[in-house]
């Protein structure tokens, strides 16, 4: 059976661990947006499904754009040569025509073959792409033979929290301050994420395990006073003269800091503090809103400042000026302003 849950951290682990254990399914359909998770699955089963000293007979990795259907189900029919267990990857899958054909490989599994079709999802949302159709009968008859895996990116509000937990099973542990930080740095991408990890483990002093902000503006290329965490964390507090401050920052480098990705980041912390003026109005605790939201309790006080500065209705018109900024930002209403112009102007609005 396949799994059906939507939370693809846990997914991830769970799957991780039968194959780990060696527990192995004839079919594996991989698929979404998140595509640092669709690689791990991969490599893995790459490792595990045949030894090393078979592979030469037993692993064939085919390409999306070089492969047809047909020949993809005519290798996984074969029954393998001088090795118990054959593996058939197919990678880049959404480069295929008619992927879907895969399917009538299910009219007769091979029980010697693990079939691994990975299929990664546009996740630039300025293009477009195919997704597997999950109505499809290539999908449901996937989940029925076999185990279904979906992808899916992690919410900008997680990544932090993501941040700290693989940081963990890597024997590492963050500062609260360095890890947001790294989230503005890498946004959601889990990849560039690691990649980041692998690179301050490198540069870490021998026995050093904590990463702390002065490692990631080193070594990574974020700076604490002027980030897009740091703004909001201005606006949250009143603190004009910061705000300003970075913003006119801001303004001077509009290629390291697009007035679009601040403007995301803005929008993503005012939206959180809607949620957080709901969650109190439902009756919720301050730690079970922290919990609910993916807010550290490092950064509560900063919460409990804002929410005081940005009553609901303050907050909702805040996120009115931000709609309507990012508006003008794509349009020619801006008139002669830059994309600086506008930031000051915004902040400025902001904080009346």
């Amino acid at each position: 059976m396949a799994k059906t849950t939507t939370d693809t951290v846990q997914q991830f682990k769970a799957l991780r661990e039968e194959i780990l254990a060696g527990v192995i399914k004839p079919f594996y359909l991989l698929f979404g947006k998140e595509h640092y998770y669709l690689d791990e699955l991969c490599r893995l089963l790459q490792e595990r499904v045949v030894p090393a000293e078979q592979r030469d007979f037993g692993q064939l990795v085919y390409y999306g754009a070089d492969v047809s259907a047909s020949q993809v189900v005519s290798a996984a029919r074969q029954f393998p040569m001088m090795v118990e267990r054959q593996l058939v990857m197919v990678k880049e899958a959404q480069m295929m025509r008619k992927v879907e054909e895969i399917g009538v490989y299910f009219e007769g599994v091979q029980p010697t073959t693990v079939l691994v079709v990975c299929y990664k999802t546009n996740n630039d949302p300025t293009r477009t792409g195919r997704n597997i159709d999950k109505r499809s009968s290539f999908y449901k008859q996937a989940a029925k033979v076999g185990v279904v895996f979906e992808s899916n990116p992690v919410p900008d509000y997680r990544v932090a929290r993501w941040i700290d937990g693989y940081l963990a099973e890597e024997g590492l542990s963050i500062a609260p301050d360095a890890a947001a930080l790294l989230a503005e740095y890498a946004g959601s991408d889990l990849q560039k994420i690691v990649l980041a990890v692998d690179k301050l483990r490198k540069v870490l002093p021998e026995g050093r395990t904590h990463i702390t902000a002065p490692d990631i503006e080193d070594n990574v290329g974020m700076s604490r006073d002027y980030s897009a965490f740091e703004l909001t964390k201005a606006l949250s507090l009143k603190d004009a003269a910061k705000a300003f401050r970075i913003a006119a920052f801001f303004a001077d480098s509009p290629k390291r800091f697009p007035i679009q990705m601040t403007m995301a980041a803005l929008t993503s912390h005012f939206l959180r503090l809607l949620r957080f003026h709901a969650l109190l109005q439902a009756g919720e605790s301050r730690a079970e809103i922290l919990s609910h939201l993916g807010i550290n309790p490092y950064f509560a006080g900063e919460y409990d400042t804002a929410i005081r500065n940005y009553p609901i209705k303050k907050t909702m018109r805040v996120i009115s000026l931000l709609k309507e900024y990012d508006q003008r930002s794509k349009s020619n209403t801006r008139g002669e302003a830059t994309d600086g112009d506008l930031l000051k102007e915004l902040t400025a609005k902001i904080l009346a």
